[in-house]
């Protein structure tokens, strides 16, 4: 009578949803108990909608309720009573059932239950995303255009509240079915990948449902509860912003279909003159809902519920915005229902990041972005000196939630600095001492700290809440540098100390640049951006380059590349920053710039060598060729870095079926060495024009001959 279990590793996905186990044994019965229970909850809420998509309470109950009741037993059983009327508590007793369901359906589903691919598998297979899309209107119906909401702008009625739970229990229940997790089964990511897909057509209705329920919140001006279940609006919209991350990340066609969702035009101009609200110019309801929550969202000091639930609304924001920026759908086609990645998503082939950033640039929203970076940095510039008289409260819950605000607000910049153009605008706006104040703010310490590894428990508690913070600032900063100009500023500063000369000036951001480097060095994301900061800040900058030498770059480059071998991006960056850096300085040597490091009667081959002896101390060469030099994704980083270096190094490449199964590298695997730019791939190639001395003689051939 033993069971005999296959995992569900080792069968079909499409056949996970099969009971496998002996329907005698306890197991057995209680997995098929389980299986009709979540078939029962998806009927239920099938039975709630009608055929044209509207959600309605059933009057009376439905079948699958009475039968639902009945399978509950108990004192639970007895209050569902099934009548042929629908009194108001019967009604109350159907939403709690809804309820119940929609909770019951997020525990099976969420991404860290083991068990969830059979229930998955079922999901799919019985179409309710579509039922769950639907709703999504229980609040607020398709036809309401009047600039209006189904909410009581003083105090929801017990019915709204209800409703508002359903809605809420609703937006959860569908993150918790369009989130993946890393560590759940392979099967489970790619099912939840074609789950988002078909959940792109609701997505137009879950823009105009978010920006609806953001104006109801203007108007009922709550402050974060309504005394029944702690429901509310504000609630409601962190929930959509939460979900509609969900649901956009990593589906491109997600991302182009809520940016490109449209809100109509009637309601947007009836909202903004009843409720006063500060609207932007555009078609794209994506972008108008988003800069509306951005530009109508007071933040307060102090910790009182509307500003804590106004952060935490901000803080979904810009992480949303920050994923409609940023290209993650990398699935293939044998993860992806067969057309793979982008291509399965919509019919999106290519990146619609840089379009994205476009779209929220012309309305300005990098405006609003600056000036709430502003504003929370401050507040902790003052806790950080501990001031309090303004009413900040200095606990370290409240510090960790305005970090992760900043850090959210300072990544949503770092997804819009795509080109000059957008840089620019920042640096007017003042972004430059703004970031250089998230720097230091997240590497400020006592003297003596070394390392985040090396501190006592409340030294290292504060580091590990700052580190999001300097990650986030050290991305802006990454790509603020892709303008020579700003990079210089930022790396050499344009002013001396903390006080602001100009909106553009500021001190040098590389010392606390180098500071995060060895404050955090286990963490490969603050790691990898600043390996690339540097790189970037040395590109074509000798001086710059030199900076970085003086104040002990080098060492802390190579020391995460040893530190994070297996990350390929710190890698790719950190050989880079090496090429970069020895580059500059080599050609500086050679009097390319008016700046020369040869002086008095050091000579050119001396200044060099002491460059090379630099790095050379350090171990660069093992580094780059055992390290970085293994990893396809930097091996041509590595390589340059070599070459520019002066050591004795070839590219080559092999053949990937003789490579197949471990097979050991000989001659005979060999395909060819790669050539590199500059070097000469055709001996016959004459770089300066020469004309040929019988090319009159041609021509004239050739014209007889045509005439004649």
């Amino acid at each position: 009578n033993n069971d005999v279990v296959m995992t569900l590793q080792s069968i079909p996905g499409d056949m996970a949803h099969l009971t496998l186990t002996h329907p005698s044994t306890p197991h057995g019965q209680l997995e098929r108990e389980n299986r009709r229970m979540f078939r029962n909850w998806l009927s239920l809420l099938d039975d709630c909608v009608g055929v044209d998509g509207v959600v309605t309470l059933p009057s009376p109950p439905s079948p699958t309720l009475t039968s639902l009741a009945a399978d509950t037993g108990g004192a639970e059983s007895e209050d569902v009573t099934i009548a042929n009327t629908t009194t108001t508590a019967n009604r109350t007793e159907i939403n709690d059932k809804i309820a119940e369901a929609l909770a019951q359906l997020a525990t099976k589903l969420q991404s860290n239950n083991q068990d969830a691919l059979p229930y998955l598998i079922i999901f799919q297979q019985s179409s309710s995303i579509y039922t769950l899309m639907s709703f999504l209107t229980t609040i607020i119906q398709p036809t309401d255009n009047d600039g209006t909401t189904n909410i009581n702008e003083n105090a929801p009625t017990k019915e709204e509240v209800h409703k508002l739970q359903i809605l809420r229990q609703t937006a959860n229940t569908l993150i918790s079915i369009l989130s993946s997790s890393s560590k759940e089964n392979v099967k489970c990511t790619a099912l939840r990948g074609e789950i988002r897909d078909l959940f792109i057509v609701g997505l137009n209705r879950l823009v105009g449902l978010l920006f609806r329920l953001f104006v109801a919140t203007t108007s009922v001006g709550d402050g974060g509860g309504t005394g029944d279940g702690a429901v509310s609006p504000k609630n409601v919209v962190l929930d959509l912003l939460k979900l509609s991350i969900s649901a956009v990340r990593g589906c491109e066609g997600g991302k182009v279909a809520f940016v490109q969702s449209t809100i109509d035009d009637s309601f947007v101009k009836v909202a903004a003159k009843n409720n006063n609200l500060t609207l932007c110019n555009t078609k794209r309801g994506g972008v108008q809902v988003l800069y509306t929550i951005l530009s109508n969202t007071t933040l307060k000091v102090g910790w009182e519920d509307e500003s804590a639930m106004n952060m935490m609304i901000i803080e979904a924001t810009c992480q949303l915005l920050t994923t409609l920026c940023r290209y993650d759908d990398f699935r293939t086609p044998s993860t992806a229902g067969g057309a793979g990645g982008a291509a399965a998503a919509g019919g999106v082939s290519t990146s619609s990041a840089h379009d994205h950033a476009m779209e929220f640039h012309r309305v300005g929203v990098e405006s609003l972005l600056v000036k709430v970076a502003d504003g929370i940095l401050n507040d902790l510039l003052l806790v950080d000196g501990e001031d309090t008289d303004d009413g900040v409260v200095n606990d370290e819950e409240g510090l960790a939630k305005k970090e992760l605000l900043a850090a959210a607000v300072l990544t949503a910049l770092r997804v819009l600095a795509v080109n000059d153009e957008i840089i620019q605008t920042m640096v007017a706006l003042g972004v430059l001492p703004i970031v250089t104040k998230a720097m230091r703010l997240s590497v400020t310490t006592n003297d003596t700290t070394t390392t985040i590894d090396e501190e006592e428990s409340s030294t290292r508690s504060n580091l590990l809440r700052k580190h999001r913070l300097a990650a986030g600032a050290l991305g802006l900063i990454r790509n603020l540098c892709g303008n020579d100009e700003i990079k210089t500023n930022l790396c050499l500063g344009s002013s001396t100390d903390h006080q602001q000369v100009s909106i553009s000036s500021t001190p040098s951001a590389l010392p606390h640049l180098l500071r995060a480097m060895q404050l955090y060095p286990t963490v490969s994301p603050i790691q990898e951006h600043a390996c690339g900061t540097l790189a970037a800040m040395a590109l074509r900058r000798p001086s710059n380059a030199r900076a970085i030498i003086d104040e002990g770059g080098p060492r802390l480059i190579l020391t995460a590349m040893k530190r994070h071998e297996e990350n390929v991006s710190v890698q790719r960056q950190g050989a880079l920053a090496v090429r970069n850096i020895v580059s500059r300085l080599m050609r500086d040597l050679d009097g390319s710039s008016g700046d020369n490091v040869a002086s008095g009667n050091t000579t050119v081959e001396d200044a060099r060598s002491a460059i090379r002896d630099r790095f050379g101390e350090l171990g660069v060469e093992d580094v780059l060729r055992n390290i970085a030099g293994r990893h396809q994704g930097s091996v041509d980083e590595a390589y340059a870095a070599l070459r520019d270096l002066g050591y004795s190094v070839t590219l080559t490449k092999f053949s990937a079926e003789d490579l197949e199964g471990g097979s050991n590298i000989s001659n005979s695997n060999v395909v060819g060495r790669t050539m590199m730019f500059g070097e000469k791939h055709n001996s016959n190639f004459r770089p300066v024009y020469e004309q040929s001395t019988g090319l009159d003689n041609a021509v004239d051939e050739a014209i007889s001959n045509f005439g004649a």
